[in-house]
């Protein structure tokens, strides 16, 4: 028999509770151990928490008669007998038996109680700095009603309670404290995460959204649209009203919110956000330290090592030696950013033009290679102002209203870019002999006779992917304006920073020109050719290069590196083509990210990655890949000079 069957049996015979049945024992055990909280919190300061309380106070005693439609009499009664076992329970959670009703009916409303109240995780103060916190904290003010986002249950109605210390002033709601203007949050992650004042959503959901953000490349608007339709079980009458529908932001701070709290969760740190402000600006300084940190030292797994990606040799001393392989590619998605060439500076917002540093741009005229001063309201200056006219007239004609329908029509539909977003245009115009189209003295009386402008905004050029073997992502980079050489050798530098990080191969479809680049500048002191294979392609080395090309013929030629070719030697002991699968799954939030500011586009995207690479890493354990992560390897020495 269960506890409380052997309870039951013990109440058979108890003055009051003659003729009571085990469900409804069950009911009030389950009842009162959710408003365990409530009740502890109408007792004195001075009350030991441990100690269940000998009387129930009025007001919750009336809501359990009401709710259970018991008397007061019988209430006290199973309360004498059941208090320290219900006092013992922790998470306590109804039966299917005794759902309550979805919103607050007017039982909960007279007594400000309910059987879904969320409460602050302490009921004692924790500031380190207050002079007594000692004593239970106090009810602050009537509980909030609020809106709860659930996964089994639907839309509910529910009541979050805030506390506070007399002493120092610090409030406590149900995920953090508040006290001089700062938020901090509570370890660990909690049921529900508050995403604006009067809704909270359940961490299952967000969860739930972050999954299918990274399988189908869901966005935040179309995860709410899914959530409507599917989980929110409102009737009829409620599905209109505001109150009961999660938005495109409440599912965006939600995922920001548990992200961070993951993450600070898995740092042994506290998260702190302003608790004053707009809400979408709360979290911007806590995403920009997230990103940095993970642009300096990598991803989780940066450290990752499998199977896959390292290849075993065991030498004739009895020595084990590795080589490993890292694959980088490119994918050309993007946001917005500054229109001076390869500037790195943030805009104020998406739809700005020009970074803070070159604000002084917005004066010259938009044509490539013109210096002039733009007209007052106007884009260009006087000698192009046939340009200006023939790009708002393609804004007006059908193939912009084609690019809008295609836009609104994608296969990713996306909460940032709408179909009634700019249309950013670089136009090219003829120059006529005659003139009669635009006089451009920028432009040579002979040769390209085209003037080119520039009205829309810049994007980055492309995410450069750090990829092992195994597809588990090490990192990521910004490319700005182009990808170029030099950016690929200094983003594998810094992405290596500590000894014997260094992949052993490099695996790049331009490695013959890497090669080339380094050699070149090797009196710089650039050696990184000499520390790293670089191997090509083999359809690279026999189609696209002459055989008298040194750096494909020799310092690239794959059979220079047996290493890692297969013992049968004929394909590649590693998967080179990791990085190009991993780009396709990439470059489905293309729609999702292309409007978004840089904090909030790194955030996403490396949030994304982190969750990829959890799932790879499952994948792997179940394919006996042994994934791990290098602490002191000692890797293969093979001369890569010759």
């Amino acid at each position: 028999m269960s506890t409380l069957e052997l309870l039951f049996e013990s109440l058979k015979n108890t003055p009051g509770l003659l003729g009571i049945s085990l469900s409804t024992v069950n009911n009030f055990v389950r009842l009162a151990a959710i408003l365990k909280t409530a009740i502890l919190l109408r007792q004195v300061r001075t009350w030991n928490a441990a100690v269940a309380p000998a009387i129930l106070p009025p007001h919750i005693l009336s809501f359990i008669a009401g709710r259970l439609s018991l008397s007061e009499t019988t209430v006290r009664a199973l309360w004498d007998s059941l208090n320290q076992e219900i006092w013992s329970r922790e998470g306590a959670v109804l039966d299917d038996g005794m759902v309550p009703p979805s919103t607050l009916d007017a039982l909960s409303s007279k007594f400000w109680l309910c059987e879904r109240m969320l409460f602050p995780t302490t009921q004692v103060c924790t500031n380190s700095q207050c002079i007594n916190p000692e004593g239970l904290l106090r009810w602050k003010e009537e509980p909030k009603k609020v809106v709860l986002f659930t996964m089994a249950d639907g839309v509910q109605e529910g009541l979050a309670v805030s506390l506070h210390c007399h002493k120092c002033k610090t409030v406590y709601f149900p995920n953090y404290s508040a006290r001089d203007e700062i938020r901090q949050y509570y370890g660990g992650v909690p049921a529900f995460i508050q995403v604006s004042d009067h809704s909270y959503v359940e961490h299952h959901v967000l969860e739930h959204f972050a999954m299918l953000s990274v399988l189908s490349w869901t966005s935040a608007t179309n995860a709410a649209h899914i959530y409507h339709e599917s989980l929110s079980k409102l009737e009829r009458s409620q599905r209109n009203e505001p109150r009961f529908r999660l938005r495109t932001e409440h599912v965006w701070d939600g995922f920001v919110a548990l992200a961070l709290l993951r993450d600070a969760e898995l740092h042994a740190t506290i998260l702190q956000v302003p608790h004053g402000g707009i809400q979408k600006n709360r979290y911007t300084d806590a995403m920009r330290l997230r990103n940095e940190r993970i642009r300096r030292s990598g991803q989780p797994e940066y450290a990752h090592w499998c199977t896959k990606c390292h290849r075993r040799f065991d030498q004739p001393d009895g020595t084990t030696k590795y080589v490993d392989c890292l694959i980088t590619d490119g994918i050309s998605i993007g946001r917005p950013c500054c229109g001076v060439a390869h500037c790195t500076g943030e805009l104020r917002t998406p739809r700005d033009h020009w970074c803070d540093a070159h604000q002084e741009q917005a004066r010259w005229c938009v044509i490539v290679g013109c210096a002039e001063e733009r007209r007052q309201d106007h884009r260009t200056c006087a000698h192009h102002a046939a340009v200006e006219d023939h790009y708002d007239a393609t804004g007006k004609a059908m193939f912009t209203l084609r690019t809008r329908l295609q836009r609104a029509q994608v296969s990713h539909p996306t909460d940032a870019v709408s179909p009634d977003a700019p249309i950013d245009n670089d136009i090219e115009v003829e120059i006529l002999d005659n003139g009669a189209t635009v006089e451009c003295p920028e432009k040579p009386e002979t040769g390209i006779r085209t003037a080119r402008g520039k009205f829309g905004r810049n994007f980055t050029h492309n995410e450069q992917l750090l990829v092992r073997p195994c597809g588990m992502i090490q990192g990521r980079e910004t490319f700005f304006g182009s990808e170029t050489v030099p950016q690929v050798v200094d983003m594998l530098k810094k992405k290596h920073l500590m000894p014997g990080s260094m992949p052993r191969i490099v695996c790049y479809d331009n490695n013959c020109g890497l090669y080339k680049w380094c050699a070149a500048h090797a009196y710089e002191g650039e050696a990184l050719h000499l520390k790293v294979g670089l191997p090509v392609d083999v359809f690279h080395w026999t189609c696209k290069h002459k055989k008298s090309d040194i750096e494909c013929s020799v310092h690239c030629n794959p059979h220079m590196f047996p290493d890692i070719i297969s013992p049968d030697g004929k394909t590649w002991y590693f998967n080179t083509s990791a990085a190009e699968q991993t780009n396709v799954w990439f470059g489905g939030y293309h729609a999702i990210v292309h409007e978004m500011s840089a904090d909030k586009y790194d955030f996403f995207l490396d949030e994304m990655i982190l969750r990829k690479n959890k799932l790879t890493r499952a994948k792997l354990e179940d394919e006996d890949c042994f994934p791990g992560y290098n602490e002191d390897l000692q890797f293969a020495t093979t001369d890569v000079s010759s």
